[in-house]
């Protein structure tokens, strides 16, 4: 019964949601994701944070997470253009390796 519930839950969606997901997925398979590959990344980095994010961050604190933790910092590109960016570090808590999510941007659609 609680599938029966669910397939007219989809059919009272109507064709419109299907093809919204289709896009978003077909958007999805076109992003294409890159590892911080030097100086020339930090300019993107910095302008999807500065635009997207409400605390300023000054060039210190880019650098602190890029240069110590690069293989950390990843890119996503659509149509060749920089759409989302996630700067991280690790570090050995208690004897274990901690993560952390510094900085985490997608552009608004």
């Amino acid at each position: 019964m609680e599938n029966k519930n669910k397939e007219n839950e989809n059919e009272n969606e109507g064709p419109g949601l299907a093809a919204m997901v289709a896009k978003v997925e077909q958007e999805a398979s076109e992003i294409e994701y890159l590892s911080y590959g030097g100086e020339h990344h930090l300019p993107l980095i910095m302008n999807l944070i500065d635009q997207e994010l409400s605390e300023p961050y000054s060039i210190f604190t880019y650098r602190y997470f890029v240069y110590l933790w690069p293989q950390l910092t990843f890119l996503a590109f659509h149509k060749g253009k920089c759409v989302g960016t996630v700067v991280c570090k690790m570090g050995e808590h208690r004897n274990t390796l901690r993560g952390y999510i510094a900085m985490l941007v997608v552009l608004k659609p």
